[in-house]
């Protein structure tokens, strides 16, 4: 059975496997979910099965120029292990978002994904999304274009 909860601290280094193994990259240093778990309390999701964490989310309180809304929340990232894909972990994960942002009084939630991913884009429309363009997200040495996909929370 599949449960959904909050990530705690010592979660990191199931969180950096997951993102690995989806991403197809070898190895992601675990301090870079350690930090948002530990300073974004409350915003970083994981789904689990007889002890082994299938996927994650993490949400940001954070604003961008396409996007209308009073309180947005961006999904940052959601990762699902390879065999686990259409087995309905990310329908809950996204289930999961959805919930935080109706308990937090957020009106829109919003994302960035790349252009080429194209199950992902589908994934996303399934789920109500609507796209906005192209347009640059992150900052600094992160700086990249996505599409840029909304949806008003209800």
């Amino acid at each position: 059975m599949i449960s959904i909860r909050i990530a705690i601290g010592s979660d990191a280094a199931a969180l950096a496997a997951v993102h690995a193994a989806a991403s197809g990259s070898r190895e992601i240093n675990p301090t870079r979910y350690a930090e948002p778990i530990e300073q974004h309390a409350g915003l970083t999701y994981l789904a689990e099965a007889n002890g082994s964490v299938l996927g994650f989310l993490i949400l940001h309180k954070a604003s961008h120029p396409a996007v209308e809304g009073h309180d947005p929340i961006q999904l940052w990232q959601l990762y699902v292990m390879p065999e686990f894909h259409g087995s309905g972990v990310a329908a809950r994960l996204m289930a999961a978002a959805l919930d935080h942002a109706r308990k937090h009084r957020h009106d829109v939630i919003w994302l960035g994904v790349s252009e080429h991913n194209a199950r992902g884009i589908a994934f996303y429309r399934k789920h109500g999304f609507e796209p906005l363009g192209l347009h640059q997200v992150g900052g600094g040495g992160h700086a990249h274009q996505d599409i840029v996909m909304s949806r008003v929370v209800q």
